[in-house]
């Protein structure tokens, strides 16, 4: 896929659809991949549209803080103007350098406080804390739309065991791949395509994810909800589930629970290569559909992957995404760059996204 060095003012504009787009998530590969430059970039191109828009924006945890507390090192803040909306948690407020009015205490707690939705009343530098739940990150954009329903409600997230960054979440996403993400540009070229892989992984078939939808409704506290051929016409579907806290450390578990019958296996958590260790220690793992609950919930190596396929099992989501492109960062962890033109041919070579480099913000 080809990517121009040089980019239009409206590259963003037309790129992501911010004309009639109503929510999307800024997804980093790690610490340090850029996500707050992109946001930036992002934040100014809505302000330079024609048609005006307000935005409304939240984090997955703690973003905009003027210095990385792991590392020491600079980061960039996130600065948004007049009129836009913003849900963290009252914790940080006192971190902002613009004057903020409370409209709403969502009744959301966090380890900063609660989470609240202000509207910005100057322009500034804000610190977002924000809910780490899917559902509460769901609950902060009723909110929002109550007070702006037309809000282009930004998600900036992080892809984490912890919790879920996108699908389900919001319309679209864009994936964020820094050179401080790995040691080097072709090791970073195998992971950005490997979360290409997930997040752009198909839907199960409707007749599926609404059987999946009603058991998780009925038995919300259930992590594995197996499917399975009711007879031999294939007409029925029977399912069951197992009550777990996690599906963390609970590979054998579910493995136990596996019937060789089974035609999909929906597991609502992270999914890594030790949740299924147990599983592709079974012969009988093969021919059926494993399930997540959105892309960014696969944590598999190639390894793993490989495996998989050669057991024909095929890897589907409930929520698919949509995933309009790929920013690259050039900046190492230690300050310095590699060429721009160098992570982009790296990327664009491995990916059939669209992958650009947006360079510094300035605001």
């Amino acid at each position: 896929m080809k990517s121009d060095l040089c980019h239009s003012p409206d590259f963003l504009v037309d790129a992501l659809g911010l004309d009639s787009l109503r929510s999307l998530a800024i997804i980093g590969m790690g610490k340090n991949a850029g996500k707050t430059t992109v946001l930036n970039h992002l934040l100014s191109a809505v302000r330079q549209m024609k048609r005006k828009r307000v935005v409304a924006v939240t984090s997955i945890g703690l973003d905009g803080e003027d210095e990385d507390i792991v590392t020491g090192g600079a980061k960039p803040r996130i600065y948004l103007t007049e009129g836009a909306l913003l849900a963290t948690a009252c914790g940080s407020l006192d971190k902002c350098d613009a004057v903020i009015e409370i409209l709403v205490l969502t009744g959301i707690h966090t380890a900063t406080g609660e989470i609240a939705i202000g509207r910005m009343r100057t322009n500034g530098y804000v610190e977002l804390a924000g809910p780490s739940i899917a559902r509460d990150v769901a609950t902060c954009e009723r909110y929002c739309r109550e007070i702006e329903e037309d809000c282009l409600f930004i998600v900036d997230g992080a892809l984490s065991r912890k919790s879920p960054a996108g699908g389900g979440l919001t319309e679209s996403v864009i994936l964020v791949a820094g050179a401080a993400n790995a040691p080097s540009l072709e090791e970073l070229a195998i992971e950005t395509a490997r979360q290409v892989l997930f997040l752009t992984l198909p839907s199960v078939e409707e007749k599926e994810n609404k059987i999946f939808s009603e058991v998780m409704e009925k038995f919300p506290d259930h992590r594995a909800i197996f499917l399975s051929q009711g007879d031999t016409t294939g007409k029925t579907i029977r399912a069951r589930s197992l009550p777990l806290a996690s599906v963390i450390g609970e590979g054998k578990t579910i493995a136990d629970e596996f019937r060789k019958d089974d035609t999909a296996l929906l597991l609502r958590g992270a999914i890594t290569d030790n949740v299924l260790e147990y599983l592709l220690s079974d012969s009988a793992f093969v021919d059926m559909t494993l399930v997540a609950e959105d892309g960014t919930r696969f944590f598999l190596s190639d390894k793993a992957v490989r495996q998989l396929r050669q057991r024909s099992v095929e890897l589907a989501v409930l929520s698919d995404l949509s995933l309009p492109l790929i920013c690259v960062n050039p900046m190492r962890r230690d300050g310095t760059t590699v060429e721009r033109e160098d992570i982009l041919e790296a990327i664009i070579s491995v990916v059939d996204v669209p992958v650009c480099e947006l360079g510094p913000s300035f605001v």
